[in-house]
């Protein structure tokens, strides 16, 4: 399975800023900083001349020329900046330095770390009133929020962009938040609105001479292209967003878009073709050190090696690849390594290796599953808290409503002690009994609610019970049918080889796969007895709670 990356650069420029992200440019403002005294800067060191606005900017421009070459770097560079724009109390420069970190966390993938650079820049850009500033930290929150699960927030953002940047005249702002509205679009698989955003982005940005985001809609153009199968069309536009990110030495970009092309040359069966854009992918993501990137570019190389039945490449690729992916706990990429390497253990015979790894990828394919399942349930478990607490204060409130009532009515009683014989009896008599029948009414309606409580925490308790039941008997299930698969395959092999030897080893996996399916059912039956003797006697939540 190849990753395909939709490019949605996040990349906002101020509109006072114009670079070039080359080595040439870092090692000048690198020399500017020397000059200025700041290269030996040490936050909290009695250096006050190093402590000014000047050192402040060229570290965040340093930080800014990483943003698609050395993230690490950059976040370095970035957060220094942000040490002394605090300490000389310069609002616009933390704002620009709490700015580069949001962009270079989220071209790491920290999507969570990103959101909150971001509304801390906003914030302050509010505060000093900075058009630019807003108007590119909206574009920014449209994308991050689109990435986040959070659309409508995230169409808001890039409308406010919009409207924003057209008010001030900053076009390149213009650019990106339709660049990012399309890709909002895009999750929405919302195609017709995508197309408009992406063409109206790129006509724009062509206009303006934006190369950056021409890159960025060509490479997106090319992805809507791929998606309706007209490949040769794909590979064109992306080509062109090659091109101007060869140009403009964008090297993390450039990663993407070969690793684009690849995928769509793989999808044609085009398979010398793709491996040699897998592998200038791959020697360029290590040279800009982008190692999830590399990651991918390895896994996929591998992939085509094996296609090609070039094991012995395949497995080294491979096994690069997943050697990176586990350091970063990429799961989606585990499970599809996983999967290559069953296929590669498969074709060369290793049974064993080849039990190993599909076990494996069950794991990983399932963690997937299994996490977006654990979601509904933290959202559901969540949603009956609310709704207890909601009840407990109702409850709350008719209490102290009636409390306060019944004060009421004492007042009244005492204020009319004055009058004469009967009134005051007939008086007192009718009062009693009014407070009487609305306490009786006040105690019906609490009961009801507690009723209600009981009902709402047995409702939640049922599904609780319900969903670890669930989970106690799946793990056995699970092994029973991959054990089951295997053994199908097993059987089948026998069948058909003659040789004596395949035939003693494949039955020698079968019998063991049997036995492993026999445990596997004895403990979903004994968990079933367990949980049935648990629920005669009424103590099935304890069973829950020992295991």
């Amino acid at each position: 399975m190849k990753t395909i990356f939709l490019i949605i650069i996040i990349l906002n420029l101020f509109q006072y800023h114009s670079f070039s992200q080359d080595q040439h440019l870092i090692d000048s403002l690198q020399t500017q900083l020397k000059n200025h005294n700041a290269k030996k800067l040490e936050f909290g060191k009695n250096a006050p001349a190093m402590f000014d606005t000047t050192a402040a900017n060229i570290l965040y421009e340093i930080s800014q020329a990483c943003w698609f070459n050395d993230l690490d770097k950059g976040i370095d560079y970035a957060t220094l900046s942000l040490q002394i724009a605090e300490h000389i109390h310069s609002k616009k420069e933390v704002a620009k330095a709490n700015y580069s970190l949001s962009v270079l966390q989220m071209n790491k993938g920290n999507s969570h770390v990103a959101y909150e650079y971001c509304n801390k820049t906003l914030s302050i850009a509010k505060q000093i009133d900075d058009k630019y500033i807003i108007a590119d930290i909206y574009a920014n929150l449209g994308f991050i929020c689109n990435l986040l699960g959070k659309i409508q927030e995230a169409q808001k953002h890039c409308y406010a962009a919009i409207k924003l940047a057209d008010e001030i005249g900053y076009k390149q702002c213009t650019v990106i938040a339709y660049t990012n509205l399309g890709s909002i679009y895009y999750s929405q698989n919302n195609l017709p609105d995508v197309t408009k955003c992406y063409s109206y982005a790129l006509n724009l940005a062509e206009k303006i001479d934006f190369k950056l985001y021409m890159a960025a809609n060509y490479h997106n153009i090319g992805i809507i292209h791929a998606d309706s199968g007209k490949y040769d069309e794909a590979i064109k536009f992306v080509k062109v967003a090659l091109d101007i990110n060869h140009e403009i030495n964008n090297g993390l970009w450039e990663a993407y878009n070969y690793n684009l092309i690849g995928c769509v040359l793989d999808l044609q069966n085009k398979n010398k073709e793709a491996l040699q854009y897998f592998l200038n992918c791959a020697k360029l993501a290590e040279s800009i050190n982008e190692k999830a990137m590399l990651s991918t570019a390895l896994t996929n190389t591998g992939s085509i090696y094996l296609k090609m039945k070039d094991y012995v490449k395949a497995r080294k690729y491979l096994n690069e690849g997943l050697k990176l992916m586990q350091e970063y706990n990429f799961v989606t990429g585990l499970s599809d390594s996983y999967q290559n390497l069953t296929e590669l253990d498969t074709a060369t015979g290793n049974w064993k290796l080849a039990f190993a790894d599909y076990t494996r990828y069950i794991y990983y394919r399932d963690s997937i599953l299994n996490a977006g399942n654990t979601k509904k349930l933290v959202e559901t478990s969540m949603q009956y808290d609310f709704d207890k607490k909601q009840i407990a204060d109702s409850l709350k409130f008719a209490k102290e409503k009636e409390i306060g009532a019944l004060l009421l009515q004492r007042q009244k009683t005492i204020t009319y002690t004055g009058f004469a014989g009967v009134v005051i009896t007939i008086l007192f008599l009718f009062f009693v009994y009014r407070s009487y029948n609305k306490q009786r009414i006040a105690n019906q309606k609490l009961k009801e609610a507690q009723e209600q409580l009981i009902k709402s925490e047995k409702m939640a308790a049922f599904g609780v019970m319900a969903s670890r039941v669930s989970h106690e008997i799946l793990n056995p299930l699970n092994f029973v049918n991959n054990f089951s698969e295997l053994s199908q395959g097993l059987v089948e092999d026998i069948i058909s080889t003659t040789d004596e030897t395949d035939k003693k080893q494949n039955a020698d996996l079968l019998i063991a796969n049997l036995q492993k399916i026999n445990e596997q059912g004895k403990k979903a039956a004994d968990i079933v007895k367990q949980l049935q003797e648990h629920t005669n006697k009424g103590t099935a939540h304890d069973y829950f709670e020992a295991s």
